[in-house]
């Protein structure tokens, strides 16, 4: 009975290692060349990022006399599978000069 206990116990860790194996090769990594860049007027422009399923950045940029100034950045959360559709945002405190 022990034994049959044991292989049974081993068997359900098993393939729930194998399961979370899985599931880790499904997950999308971010890009690491960057991200899409639009075009707003002849001197702002934004950047958004992939960080992650579900996840992107969104940097405001502005050149200002030759050199390119971060305005506004946010990270936005967006969870498209329920009803209504649920987008979270939160600023990045952490703004750095380019």
């Amino acid at each position: 009975m022990k034994r049959i206990l044991i292989v049974l116990l081993l068997s359900v860790f098993m393939l729930s290692v194998i399961h979370g194996v899985a599931q880790a090769q499904e997950r999308k990594l971010p890009e690491m060349g960057g991200g899409s860049v639009a075009v707003l007027d002849k001197a702002t422009f934004v950047e958004v990022r992939d960080r992650g399923p579900g996840y992107h950045s969104v940097i405001l940029y502005e050149v200002v006399k030759g050199k390119i100034r971060i305005v506004d950045a946010v990270r936005v959360n967006s969870d498209f599978t329920k009803d209504p559709t649920i987008i979270r945002y939160m600023r990045i405190k952490d703004i750095k000069e380019q």
